[in-house]
């Protein structure tokens, strides 16, 4: 099932590079997060590419835009009911978002002293869980963490010599039973318009 949702994303983030790199329509970002959850922490790479499908006003726009992170969890990586066996350090975070952005950078035609933008989506999370230590009367911790579900994201940004800087929330919600004690993947990214 996950590798069918993975397929799925992966298609839908590539329709945007169907379009000339230089168009009005397609923008794009690098940047860093942080991601974090109940017993976890992670830090990753992320890319941002973003297509202006709508263009509501001179300054206003819908968007379908991801904000593909890759990077490792942070900390210990260890379950205790595997017998000592370290997990994997590697984190993926993938979100898919219809978002509205207003004001700066909405396109590439809009120069104000601030942008604004706001998502809501569907993404999936995959990384490890630092050290679990469970006792032998508790209910086991899944090692892995698989979470898929609603992705709301807010973000500001604003010019920075003739490129943007951004700032963006995101929550996760997590909507499967695979990981019942984590709620949902909280993200804090800094991203760097490269276009």
């Amino acid at each position: 099932m996950l590798k069918k949702y993975t397929i799925v994303l992966c298609n839908a983030l590539l329709i945007p590079f169907t379009i000339s790199a230089q168009s009005n329509h397609f923008s794009h970002a690098i940047g860093a997060g942080i991601y974090t959850a109940k017993q976890f922490l992670g830090a990753a790479a992320v890319y941002s590419p973003r297509f202006n499908f709508l263009h509501l006003s001179d300054r206003s726009t819908l968007s379908l835009e991801s904000n593909i992170a890759a990077g490792m969890s942070i900390g210990d990586n260890y379950n205790s009911n595997t017998g000592g066996n370290s997990t994997s350090i590697f984190m993926l975070n993938v979100p898919v978002l219809l978002s509205w952005h207003f004001g700066h950078n909405a396109t590439h035609d809009v120069h104000k002293k601030i942008g604004y933008s706001a998502g809501i989506g569907w993404g999936f999370h995959n990384s490890a869980h630092g050290i679990v230590e469970v006792s032998e009367d508790e209910e086991a911790t899944p090692a892995q963490i698989h979470v898929s579900g609603l992705s709301l994201s807010a973000g500001v940004c604003w010019p920075v010599g003739k490129k943007t800087l951004g700032l963006r929330f995101n929550w996760l919600n997590n909507n499967n039973q695979y990981n019942a004690d984590i709620k949902g993947i909280g993200t804090i990214c800094l991203d760097y318009g490269i276009n």
